[in-house]
């Protein structure tokens, strides 16, 4: 069963930070899924590892979008399956 970038992005805001998975979409920003500065950190982290991709600091904010941080991953080479 192939999984989507998205769909893995959604697993680990779910599994990590207690988001409802329904309120995972590509518009929602961070901050609206209660990641604050901190979370945002703990997040790049997470992403990095699940993904094999670099994430630094300042390329994730809560203000940014998941839209924003697939297009992130994407850009960097992440894909949706392992």
């Amino acid at each position: 069963m192939s999984t989507t970038l998205l769909e893995r992005l959604a697993g680990i805001l779910v599994d990590y930070f207690g988001v409802e998975a329904e309120e995972v979409h590509p518009d929602a920003t961070f901050a609206e899924l209660d990641l604050d500065s901190l979370a945002i950190v703990e997040f790049a982290l997470v992403a990095e590892k699940e993904f094999g991709v670099p994430i630094g600091e300042d390329e994730v904010s809560p203000q940014g979008r998941v839209s924003d941080a697939l297009a992130l991953l994407d850009a960097k080479g992440a894909r949706g399956d392992d």
